[in-house]
């Protein structure tokens, strides 16, 4: 017994060692990515003045909306397979999921926006591992979506250089749990896993719905994209450049960030593949000017945005969660075929 009890002390100080390793390593990535993106703001410090002058508050402003109009789809895409997996939240309570579980991607680490639709998901009277699994989920449709719509900048960028041809296999790859739906189930299982929650991993609904639900994600690049394009064309770039690669590199920057899960918001990583993308357009303060803008705009429109619907839902006295249903009244299981995947409000 003794042994046992000094194996088990042993096996939690390496857990405790190798939390702190990481999380020493983690501030380590904080601290390079803040270290490189202040030297490129210094490096063109004499410039960026001018560059900002040439945005006006009208062009900011278009583009803060875009970002935040953006998002929309996103969130009926979201609704749409949660309600395939058997939980069809009314409008206001799928709302305040959505915006209050969304604001904890600017937490370090990628894990807590599913952490926190696992934990609202218990005053609701739903099981946790099924709104984590559509918000993974959901991030999986998202990442085949934006590569998808990245290829609508790709006549520019292999243009400048052939290494974005490599664009084509990687959304190959990518896009197999689309055609697979038992891939994504997989992915579930282990979100669910490390999100350590138990039971079985929700079923996902018919290909159609997932079909579905990435064409609303795809509407959402297209939408978010365009604000690239607005700062772009304000700060000198040729409007069908700013365009394509507008729309198309910042969905390929978002992507790169979502899959980046260390930093808080895609932070560095977004940052980087939107300045590769936009070099193309724009050098010097103008490219680092937009970079900046684009980060400075949708952090603010996500927090308005949030503001103004949780403060509505505030007015409307529709805040609170719903009551708790009976456990013979809740729907476990997925919907059925007649209406899967169809949003109610």
């Amino acid at each position: 017994m003794t042994a046992q009890v000094r194996d088990g002390t042993r096996r939690d100080g390496d857990r405790t060692v190798a939390r702190r390793v990481f999380a020493g390593l983690r501030m380590i990535a904080y601290l390079l990515v803040l270290g490189f993106l202040g030297y490129q703001l210094w490096r063109v410090r004499h410039g960026l003045g001018d560059s900002l002058r040439l945005v006006a508050w009208g062009d900011a402003l278009l583009a803060m909306a875009l970002t935040a109009v953006g998002g929309v789809p996103g969130f009926f895409g979201w609704r749409m397979l949660l309600a395939g997996l058997g939980t069809r939240l009314p409008l206001p309570t799928a709302i305040r999921v959505f915006f209050l579980a969304g604001l904890t991607r600017y937490l370090p680490g990628g894990v807590w926006p599913a952490v926190a639709h696992a934990a609202m998901a218990r005053p609701l009277g739903e099981p946790p591992a099924r709104l984590a699994g559509a918000f993974v989920a959901t991030q999986g449709l998202a990442v085949i979506a934006g590569l998808a719509v990245g290829l609508v900048a790709l006549p520019w960028l292999v243009a400048a250089d052939a290494v974005w041809w490599a664009l084509l296999p990687v959304l190959a790859a990518a896009s197999v749990p689309l055609a697979a739906p038992r891939l994504l189930e997989r992915l579930l299982g282990v979100a669910q896993r490390v999100l350590r929650r138990g039971g079985e991993a929700p079923a996902l609904p018919a290909r159609r719905t997932l079909f579905a639900v990435t064409g609303l994600m795809t509407v959402g690049w297209l939408i978010s994209g365009l604000h690239v394009t607005v700062l772009a064309v304000a700060l000198g770039a040729p409007p069908a450049g700013a365009l394509t690669v507008g729309i198309g590199g910042f969905a390929l920057s978002t992507v790169a960030g979502v899959v980046t899960l260390v930093m808080p918001s895609g932070l560095g990583p977004r940052e980087a593949v939107l300045g590769l993308t936009v070099a193309t357009l724009l050098t010097g303060p103008g490219l680092v000017t937009l970079v900046a803008l684009s980060r400075v705009l949708i952090t603010v429109g996500d927090v308005i945005s949030t503001a103004v619907v949780l403060g509505w839902l505030a007015l409307t006295g529709r805040l609170t969660p719903r009551p708790v249903p009976p456990a013979g009244d809740r729907r476990t299981g997925p919907t059925d075929q007649r209406t899967e995947g169809l949003p109610s409000s």
